[in-house]
């Protein structure tokens, strides 16, 4: 961790904090591909031979898990043929480990000042007004009572911080390719505040949360540090609805005090030049900078697409949608612009239905329009555009294997994000990123 005593200017892609989780848990939909206590792949796990649910690398990770999953093993088996849902378990282990005396952890933010979990915002009114997450509090409360009957468990206004603190400070812990494999609560990076123009990122090896800057800063402040809590390709509205929602704060950042970015959300095509044309909803069409105007139908065809594209992105499923996707495209072809925020998820639903699918061509023809937009609704050094250039990159190789001069420009532009986000030296700059290179050449 750097000195925030320090003033000396910091260069993006430094790591400004390391930190290993208070308590975390691995999601349950990767209990068979993953590591419980490293959250590394292996192909050889080992299942606890106690509860038989959790499984491990071998008997290092094992020893080394075993004080969060001491009592929790027991726990396992006792609910059994039940298993308790990833938050209940990770409830269960904060509650267990504040008995075993995790109140009085901490972890420095500078030499002078650090965290322990008491520390982190609770946000117990708000909690107690919000009707959901009651009910879903009152929920976890009873399936703890059978999961730790054995236990002493706190009383409730106790039980509702620790689950506010839960909600509010968890971290998404995520694979090289940005997927969320589980959920950690870090004390030390609970201090970095929100942003839609984030100047630094969270990145994992295993378990570790690295905080590493991707902007130039004239010294180390952590007030003036912010990382993003939400996916950015969202409108201004959705992103602030979402904060308040699930965060209780009202966002005030530059992006949202600003239309630059999300002037976008419906952005026509000129017939004529072929240059967005941004719009309200509500509102005429403004007159292109060519000069032309767009008529009456076309504004009319226009919104019925965005109508008919809004309501199929609400109902699309983790199950192959790309017809559904094909034929949002149909309606929206000639009308709107590959930056206009709805057709570039349809854009991104349909890319990733084509990989799923092993649909190559068609995955190359929906990624490549998808990468000018996500620069612009994540950004040109954002994580998620680079495992999209990663992606296509690949692909391109299998649909054309004897020609790699096109393909490996987006692994360039990639390796340079990853360079700066995640580090060289990171588990996955080093075992994921460099080895393609490698079978290039």
């Amino acid at each position: 961790m750097r000195n925030a005593s320090k003033h000396e200017p910091i260069s993006k892609g430094t790591t400004v904090m390391e930190s290993v989780p208070f308590v975390y848990c691995l999601k349950s939909s990767f209990r068979r591909q993953l590591c419980d206590f490293c959250l590394k792949a292996n192909s050889n796990l080992r299942k606890c031979c106690g509860c038989m649910v959790v499984s491990y690398c071998g008997r290092v990770c094992q020893r080394e898990g075993w004080k969060d999953h001491k009592i929790e093993c027991k726990n396992l088996l006792k609910v059994k043929p039940n298993t308790p849902t990833d938050s209940v378990r990770l409830m269960a282990r904060l509650i267990l480990k504040l008995q075993r005396g995790g109140d009085m952890e901490a972890e420095h933010i500078t030499a002078i000042w650090s965290r322990k979990f008491k520390d982190l915002l609770s946000h117990r009114k708000e909690i107690k007004e919000d009707v959901k997450r009651m009910e879903y509090f009152l929920t976890i409360c009873g399936v703890l009572n059978e999961y730790l009957s054995d236990e002493i468990l706190p009383n409730a206004v106790e039980l509702l911080g620790i689950y506010g603190r839960m909600c509010i400070n968890s971290f998404n812990i995520l694979n090289g390719e940005m997927q969320a494999i589980g959920t950690g609560i870090y004390l030390a990076p609970s201090v970095i505040d929100h942003s839609c123009s984030p100047n630094a990122v969270a990145t994992f090896d295993g378990f570790k949360l690295r905080i590493r800057v991707t902007q130039d800063l004239p010294k180390l402040d952590w007030s003036f540090i912010y990382i993003s809590y939400i996916d950015l390709m969202n409108s201004k509205n959705h992103r602030k609805k979402e904060l308040k929602e699930r965060y209780y704060f009202d966002c005030n950042c530059p992006r949202c005090g600003s239309d630059e970015i999300d002037c976008y959300h419906y952005a026509a095509r000129c017939p004529s030049c072929r240059n967005p044309i941004t719009v309200r909803r509500g509102d005429k069409f403004p007159p292109c900078s060519c000069g032309s105007r767009l008529d009456s139908s076309f504004s009319k065809q226009f919104w019925s697409a965005a109508d008919f594209s809004e309501q199929q992105l609400l109902l699309m499923q983790d199950t192959n949608y790309l017809d559904v996707c094909k034929l949002c495209l149909t309606k929206q072809e000639d009308l709107f612009h590959d930056l206009c925020l709805i057709r570039s998820k349809v854009l991104d639903a349909a890319f990733d239905s084509a990989v799923q699918l092993q649909l190559w061509e068609s995955a190359i023809q929906y990624g490549l329009p998808l990468i000018h937009a996500y620069k612009l609704w994540y950004g040109n050094e954002h994580p998620l555009t680079a495992i999209l250039l990663l992606k296509i990159f690949k692909i391109m190789l299998l649909v054309s294997p004897n020609d790699d001069s096109a393909a490996l420009k987006y692994y360039q532009e990639a390796a340079k994000i990853i360079e700066l986000t995640h580090g060289k030296g990171s588990m996955f700059y080093q075992q994921d990123v460099k080895s393609l290179i490698r079978d290039v050449k």
